[in-house]
């Protein structure tokens, strides 16, 4: 997401529409770590792709940092070589996405990169996401100091009326179309093997892999409504429409499947609301009453407080001091 808004702000365009667009309003109020639905971060890539050119992805990898380019450019920023950042990238990419795979192979003197989502997607979305990750890529390596093009081959998904054409001019004739819907990448491995230079080794720039947070505690559907519920609370309380679009079906199709798991949306609010508010009255985060009552969606305090006690059987002051 920071590349993305970041482009959208240095070239002079509001990146609130484009937000509010693709449901992700409350973005700016998320931390670095916090998830967000993955379809609504595909949407706004698309968004931008449409309203800027299919090329997009190329242009804003050339603008960022490595730093810059989120999770990829984390990763990067903590390896000694291209191939070491693509490894650590493979091993870590579980903990950034639900429903994405990003698998690295050497075979002989190739290092190939296959990348593939789970999830249904039309084909522009789908190419748009390729424009974006092999610009990352390539600039993983291109922080060797070593000049593009530096893939040796990729196969991606065209766009649907200009095919390949747009990105010609950064890749060369190393785009093919691919026969099926996944993203692969060949590098020479003489190439991948090159060591940053001194300057890039920055190891404080990367979290240690061991603590970032899991995306779910468990494979249910409730486990991953529970973090989506809990960022779209920041801009008031979530309708149960918002979080089936983010799920990427109808409401009732998400009310059958947490049905089948013995629960609800109204129950997995309220459970994203009494963790919030354990929280934030065990000391984890410096709120007073009103403030966690607008970042929990309520109306006012006096909403709050009954909620509280109806979730734990306690008021606010009464948990408060038991935290004492």
């Amino acid at each position: 997401m920071v590349p993305l808004v970041r482009w959208t702000e240095t070239n002079h365009h509001r990146s609130e529409p484009y937000l509010d667009e693709a449901d992700l309003d409350y973005w700016f109020a998320l931390s670095p770590m916090d998830p967000i639905p993955l379809r609504s971060a595909i949407q706004l890539l698309r968004i931008l792709a449409r309203n800027h050119g299919p090329d997009i992805g190329v242009r804003i990898v050339d603008q960022a940092s490595v730093a810059e380019i989120g999770f990829i450019g984390a990763v990067a920023l903590g390896a000694r070589t291209p191939i070491e950042a693509l490894q650590r990238l493979s091993f870590a990419m579980p903990l950034h996405s639900s429903h994405e795979t990003f698998r690295v192979g050497i075979e002989g003197e190739q290092v190939r990169i296959s990348h593939s989502l789970n999830l249904p997607l039309d084909d522009e979305s789908l190419h748009a996401i390729h424009v974006l990750l092999i610009s990352m890529l390539q600039q993983v390596v291109r922080f060797t100091g070593q000049q593009p093009p530096l893939l040796r081959k990729v196969e991606m998904m065209p766009h649907p009326q200009v095919g390949l054409s747009h990105i010609a001019r950064t890749f060369g004739d190393r785009l093919h179309v691919s026969d099926s819907r996944e993203l692969t990448v060949e590098i020479d491995l003489s190439v991948a093997q090159v060591p940053y230079q001194t300057v890039a080794r920055d190891r404080t720039a990367n979290p240690h892999l061991r603590r970032i947070p899991p995306l779910a505690e468990n494979h249910s559907l409730a486990a991953s409504v529970r973090p989506v519920i809990a960022a779209m609370l920041h801009g008031g309380e979530p309708t149960i429409e918002r979080i089936a679009g983010a799920y990427g079906g109808s409401v009732r199709s998400l009310q059958r499947r947490l049905s089948e798991e013995g629960t609800s949306y109204t129950e997995q609010l309220d459970l994203v609301r009494r963790d919030l508010v354990l929280s934030h009255l065990d000391g984890e985060e410096d709120a007073s009453l009103s403030e966690l009552s607008e970042r929990l969606g309520y109306s006012a305090q006096s909403a709050l407080t009954r909620a509280v006690r109806r979730l734990t059987g306690l008021t606010p002051s009464q948990l408060a001091e038991r935290s004492l």
